[in-house]
């Protein structure tokens, strides 16, 4: 894992070596170990280490290909590497390092582009072709790791895995249509970034420069065919879950075959992830996707695993007690930690500053907490990225699963939101408000639907026209995050199908992706999440949904793969997640003043996209019961990501 960036002059001359220290330098917390830089003719190359995989300085890049045609700048884990090297090897390649590095540079030399294809793992890189002169860069097909560009007034193309990089070389503006995708989605959807003409190369793509210009294409599709499952009897489903064969009197057409290759690809991904030169950990919480990781990757190894947990007491997010019975349970060497709330509000800044783009996810902040102490005791990290979104384990979904019923229903989509906003209303709980504003746009298409119910958290269609001022609406109407949630839904036949497909592939790249790759990479530390393994989500993806649903249960095809492994508390538990209780803390200094001084001055960038006596109208409410946390940090965290690019 590391830090990688490059500048490739048009002119064709040396591009400026202070460009290029200052490149460096904002990617170094990324790679510690080493620095590298590369420069001939018009390309400059370079990347800050973090050692993980041959340790010795043959890692080092930039590195050379044999012939010394290639030139790379690498960051992330191809973790069938040594399977790629024998092929190679059978092929009459020869390698001078035990590097993952050298089996990708090697690759790209024998099969060109299409080498990506080849690589099952996590990666940003960029290769320069000495003969050709011309710029190859790519990242992997579920977004783990970040490559962002963009080309220079002068026509040059400049590479970082960090926006605040490219904010060196050249000034940036924000760009109004991603703020718009924002206030809804509390993320910039890829390409775009919340800078314009800045871009995030999206998963699964690759790019082409040349004194010709920049090519970007898609290299990878998650609807790409695969074998279905093959059908089997319910005896073999038992034999391999543990559980009463009554449990699946109803399903035998789905038995079996999918709960055997769940378990099967599961474990093959973990193994492959813990191939390192160094010490591999894992974040543990109470839930089942962190302690199936730790109890699988447990069994490969002939030491205890050692395992994190971060409680949080005093905010009601303490799973400690949990995660404690589970390291208990795989023998691993358990340590945890503790944290304050005012540890992480005075985290608000380096947090914004760390992911560099509008981001208002606030779970980022104890995940950069956790991290933070991990890394003072290891290098690498396994996590449970992923489960959730490949195998239904979101709240939302028992939502919008009713919701599609009940827009079935004669007048079903304007008969229940008049007395679910009075509920609302009632209790002061913004949920039925949801429910009410979903359930009214299922009238229009269940897309919709899923959008106002994924953006009402935020600032929804209501919201964006209480709080937002009318002429920023107007003039970015083709960004409205309602129609853009609905337009990248998945295709299929289920609904409910097609939303689990959009928070894969939008969701989880540019929200929760890029959430743990900034708080871990802050204090350099990689995270590794085998349930995000290409093979395993190729096959997953294809499985029918019902496979993952019984009654208002999700993930069911996960726990019956895993019931010989987990014990039922753990396979049952509810989903808690890091929800940090905004609304609660905004309602007390030092954040209730933080948030006046930086939101409601009229002097903020911040009053060219709202109302000042709308939001300030939302924290009002919010000091009476109303919980409007996750709007105002959002309002927040935006208002500091504003004036941080207008001061520069």
């Amino acid at each position: 894992m590391c830090g990688i960036a490059g500048i490739m002059n048009a002119k064709g001359t040396p591009p400026n070596e202070g460009d290029l220290q200052r490149l460096s330098k904002a990617v170094a917390h990324r790679g510690p170990d080493a620095h590298g830089m590369w420069i001939e003719g018009g390309i400059g190359l370079v990347h800050r280490r973090l050692a993980i995989i041959d340790l010795s300085e043959r890692g080092t890049q930039p590195m050379h290909s044999a012939d010394g045609r290639f030139v790379i700048t690498y960051n992330g884990e191809v973790y069938n590497y040594i399977e790629l090297k024998q092929e190679l090897e059978s092929l009459g390649s020869s390698f001078h390092s035990n590097s993952d590095t050298e089996v990708i540079l090697e690759s790209y030399r024998r099969w060109g582009a299409d080498a990506v294809k080849r690589f099952r793992g996590m990666f940003a890189f960029a290769i320069w072709d000495r003969e050709k002169c011309e710029l190859f860069f790519a990242r992997d097909v579920v977004g783990k790791k970040p490559f962002f560009y963009r080309t220079l007034a002068d026509g040059s193309f400049a590479f970082a895995s960090e926006l605040k990089a490219l904010r060196l070389v050249e000034r940036v503006d924000p760009d109004p249509s991603a703020l718009r995708l924002f206030f809804g989605m509390q993320y910039v959807p890829s390409p775009l970034t919340g800078f314009l003409n800045v871009f995030s190369l999206p998963p699964g793509h690759r790019g082409f420069v040349t004194a010709s210009g920049v090519r970007t294409e898609r290299y990878h599709s998650w609807d790409d065919a695969v074998d279905p499952p093959s059908p089997s009897d319910a005896l073999r489903l038992r034999g391999r879950s543990g559980l009463p064969a009554s449990e699946f009197a109803d399903r035998r057409w789905q038995a079996g075959h999918p709960v055997r290759d769940v378990r099967d690809m599961l474990d093959e991904a973990i193994r492959l992830r813990l191939r390192a030169d160094v010490t591999i950990g894992a974040m543990l919480s109470g839930g089942i996707d962190s302690a199936a990781v730790v109890g699988l990757a447990q069994k490969h190894l002939s030491r205890a695993i050692r395992t994190f947990t971060m409680g949080f007491p005093n905010i009601g997010m303490d799973e400690r007690k949990e995660a404690k019975a589970i390291s208990e349970l795989f023998g691993t060497d358990h340590q945890e930690f503790v944290a304050r709330p005012e540890d992480l509000i005075a985290m608000t800044e380096q947090l914004i500053f760390h992911y560099g783009a509008p981001y208002a996810d606030s779970s980022a902040l104890p995940v950069m907490m956790l991290s933070r102490e991990i890394a003072k005791e290891i290098k690498v990290v396994l996590v449970g990225d992923g489960g959730d979104e490949l195998f239904g384990g979101y709240r939302r979904y028992r939502a919008y699963r009713t919701i599609a019923k009940l827009a079935k229903f004669p007048g079903g989509s304007s008969a229940f939101p008049p007395p679910l906003h009075l509920v609302a209303d009632v209790l002061h709980d913004v949920r039925y408000d949801r429910m009410a504003d979903s359930l009214r746009a299922a009238k229009k298409c269940l897309g919709c639907a899923y959008g106002e119910l994924f953006c009402g958290a935020y600032f929804d269609t209501a919201y964006a026209s209480r709080c937002l001022r009318k002429d920023f609406l107007t003039a970015n109407e083709s960004s409205e995050p309602i129609e853009y949630i609905c337009q990248h839904m998945g295709k299929g036949k289920s609904a409910i199908g097609r939303a689990m497909r959009f928070d894969f592939e939008s969701y989880l790249p540019d929200d929760l992706n890029v959430k743990m790759d900034r708080a871990t990479m802050a204090y350099s530390l990689e995270a590794r999440a085998p349930f995000l393994d290409s093979h395993l989500v190729s096959y997953v993806l294809n499985l029918p949904t019902k496979l993952h649903f019984s009654g208002r249960k999700g993930k069911m095809i996960l726990k019956h793969a895993l019931a010989d492994l987990l014990p039922d508390e753990v396979l049952n538990r509810p989903k808690r997640g890091f929800q940090v209780p905004l609304a609660e803390w905004f309602r007390a200094d030092p954040l209730a003043s933080y948030w006046k001084d930086r939101c409601l001055d009229p002097a903020s960038p911040l009053s060219a996209y709202v109302k000042q006596d709308a939001i300030k109208e939302l924290f009002e409410e919010n000091l009476r019961g109303m919980d409007h946390g996750n709007r105002l940090w959002m309002l927040l965290s935006l208002a500091v990501w504003l004036d941080g690019i207008s001061h520069e």
